[in-house]
This record gives C-alpha cells, structure tokens and sequence, in this order.
C-alpha cells in the first residue's frame, strides 16, 4: 500500500503520536515509574492502557504531570491541594470553551481570553486553544 493511499483517521494519528510506556515517560520527567502510579491511583493522571494492561502515557499527560510537578515542587502543594487545582483548572477551561460558544468575537470573548491568558501564565501553565 502507498502511504498516499494510507488515511489516519484522526483518532488513529492521536493514538500513535506522542504514546510513551512508563519507563520512558518516567524518564521523560525525570521522576520514579512508581511516582506515575501514584499519581494514577490517587486519580491525578489516567494513561490510557493496552489490551496487555501496559500503561501508555500521552503527551497531555505528561504535561498533566509537569503541571503536577511544578504545583507541588514550585509552589508548595501537597498532592490533595494538586488535586483541588487541577480540577480548577478543569472547571476553568469548561468555562473558556463554553463563553467562547456563546460570546465569539465580542468584546466580551477578547477580555475573557486576556484574562484567562494572564491566569494561567501566572501559573506557568500552558493555554491550550
């Protein structure tokens, strides 16, 4: 078969881009594979998995883990105030893609974006469109 005729669907491209198994993740962020377990079973991450239960870790997750690592090693938080700022986070970009829904190309979408821009730079962390 070509690789003209080949089609990925995008589903397809999201899973063979950027999948790293726990070692090399583990190496990727300079921290102990039994660290990423952890993280796993207090529900701070969630890898996908193979059909032989291998842990596969995404690019999303690993920067799901920076964030973890800058929160706790930067500022101080232990693993449940990680957790509480996580789902801020969470709550925080639900908000963003729902006003930018209901508000695009208003004044009102540019303030909202500038400030949400400015939070999450404050907290070194990336703003994802």
């Amino acid at each position: 078969m070509r690789e003209e005729d080949r089609e990925e669907t995008p589903n397809q491209a999201m899973h063979m881009e950027g999948v790293y198994i726990i070692s090399v993740a583990a190496r990727l962020l300079d921290v102990h594979p039994q660290t990423l377990r952890k993280y796993e079973r207090l529900g701070l991450i969630r890898p996908g998995r193979t059909i032989g239960m291998l842990r596969l870790y995404s690019r999303d997750d690993i920067r799901k883990v920076r964030l973890i690592q800058h929160l706790s090693g930067n500022l101080g938080l232990n693993l449940a105030g990680v957790e509480f700022a996580l789902g801020m986070v969470d709550n925080l970009l639900t908000l963003r893609q729902r006003l930018a829904g209901t508000t695009e190309g208003t004044p009102v979408e540019q303030a909202v974006d500038q400030e949400f821009a400015a939070l999450f730079r404050s907290m070194d962390l990336p703003l994802d469109d």
